[in-house]
């Protein structure tokens, strides 16, 4: 069984993002860089028309040479219900619009590349982990799920401090149960082996 590319892995053309910095007006040009963690860098040189942007990059598979290649990604545009616009990639492989396109040889959507999002790849259970440190975090408390809690964050009205405290609670306990399950399960297999 193949494990799928996560999308953080890749790099990612957020149309919403290039929307915000003006990139979307016809004749407007500009380069857009990604720098990754181990030092190096890809960039992508974008220039709009009124209906498309025209991407121009350097691709390498493996030992080939390095090689220039240039698609035109069409944009389309939809309504919103109070006004304006929103506009959508619209993927070269598969027709479908699209927020989001993800480098590698074409600049493709998360489907036609067979990436999966890194949330899929949490196990059972430790998602309420993740959602109750993601709490204390807000309240500025740090520690995990056991540890102590902490006062209330100046500045920060009772209502929303209420709110979290319920989460908290509400993704501690869902946590504590998982871990009262998974220590049953590994109890269990150690009695059957005569080792508890």
């Amino acid at each position: 069984m193949t494990t799928k590319r996560l999308t953080n892995q890749m790099d990612a053309l957020d149309i919403r993002t290039v929307k915000r910095r003006g990139m979307l007006s016809p004749g407007e040009s500009c380069i857009w860089t990604w720098k990754r963690s181990s030092g190096t860098e890809s960039r992508i040189s974008m220039c709009a028309h009124d209906d498309a942007v025209t991407l121009s990059y350097r691709t390498k598979s493996h030992d080939d040479e390095w090689k220039d290649t240039s698609c035109r990604v069409r944009v389309e545009r939809t309504p919103c219900n109070y006004g304006g616009s929103r506009d959508w990639w619209v993927c070269p492989g598969c027709g479908k619009r699209v927020a989001i396109l993800f480098g590698g040889g074409r600049y493709l959507c998360r489907h036609c590349h067979g990436l999966t999002y890194r949330s899929t790849r949490i196990q059972p259970g430790s998602a309420h982990y993740a959602r109750a440190n993601k709490v204390r975090a807000r309240l500025g408390w740090g520690g995990g799920v056991a540890s102590p809690m902490g006062e209330k964050p100046k500045g920060m009205h009772w209502a929303t401090y209420l709110h979290h405290l319920t989460m908290l609670n509400r993704h501690g306990m869902a946590a504590m149960e998982t871990t009262d399950k998974m220590v049953d399960r590994v109890t269990a297999n150690l009695s059957r082996y005569g080792l508890t």
